[in-house]
């Protein structure tokens, strides 16, 4: 079976309609949700059993997301994600008004990060909206790219497990903020502050 013929619609059907499902991407499984439901956020926090203080990134597949999410991508952010997306940068820009505060743990800002893998972003896309990109797992439990493992701990409580294999990246992403203009590596992985350093000098 090809990309073209999986079929996610269950999937799709279920975050359209506030759900909760697990999907693969290029590093674990990940618990995903309209970015932009409130409810539905919370209920992914539940099923985590993580207190609502930390923020949740969100995976994106395409630009009209961005706009979506984020209340200011500018010449910084394009040069970045020009060079790194997909893969495994998430860029941490200054949120959209309208963006649940639960998503951002209070804060102004949020993470994006187009990931490296073709169903996930067949996913993202066919949904036509940013989806929360945290692991999917228990709060304190390893993260896993095994889908058996996911219905194990939390099969009961999602709406739809997309079965497939997650990508061969196993380190977080490297976090670069990017707000008023100021660039700034909060953490460092498989991108390094000197590749992000060399990549804005070339584009100044």
């Amino acid at each position: 079976m090809t990309l073209d013929q999986i079929d996610l619609s269950e999937a799709v059907d279920a975050v359209k309609s506030g759900g909760v499902i697990a999907f693969p991407t290029d590093t674990f499984y990940a618990l995903g949700v309209d970015a932009m439901n409130e409810s539905a956020i919370k209920r992914a926090f539940e099923i985590k059993r993580r207190p609502v203080t930390t923020p949740m990134p969100v995976l994106v597949s395409e630009r009209s997301q961005i706009d979506r999410l984020s209340g200011e991508f500018g010449k910084s952010s394009e040069v970045i994600t020009d060079r790194f997306w997909p893969g495994a940068l998430t860029i941490v820009v200054a949120a959209a008004n309208d963006v649940p505060a639960i998503l951002t743990a209070g804060l102004d800002t949020v993470g994006l990060r187009k990931p490296n893998h073709d169903l996930a972003l067949k996913l993202i896309s066919e949904a036509g909206m940013g989806l929360t990109g945290t692991s999917a797992n228990i709060s304190g439990e390893p993260p896993s790219k095994d889908w058996r493992v996911i219905a194990d701990a939390m099969g009961d409580e999602l709406d739809a497990i997309v079965v497939g294999e997650c990508g061969q990246e196993s380190a977080a992403s490297t976090v670069v903020e990017v707000v008023d203009g100021s660039v700034r590596v909060l953490r460092e992985g498989p991108i390094s502050q000197k590749e992000i350093e060399t990549t804005l000098k070339v584009h100044a």
